[in-house]
């Protein structure tokens, strides 16, 4: 059963490491295109996808 929600889970979410604290981050799949905060040390965490 935890095999079927970690695979919905990750279906939904991205990961983003900081390059401040070097803690792994989750990222809701609205804001993959967006920069969010760490949720550590509060820096920006820039979106994974190069802008155009």
């Amino acid at each position: 059963m935890w095999g079927i929600y970690s695979s919905i889970m990750a279906a939904f979410n991205r990961k983003r490491k900081c390059p401040k604290c070097g803690k792994v981050n989750i990222i809701r799949i609205e804001n993959k295109d967006n920069t969010v905060k760490c949720r550590n040390c509060g820096k920006d965490l820039p979106s994974s996808s190069p802008r155009v």
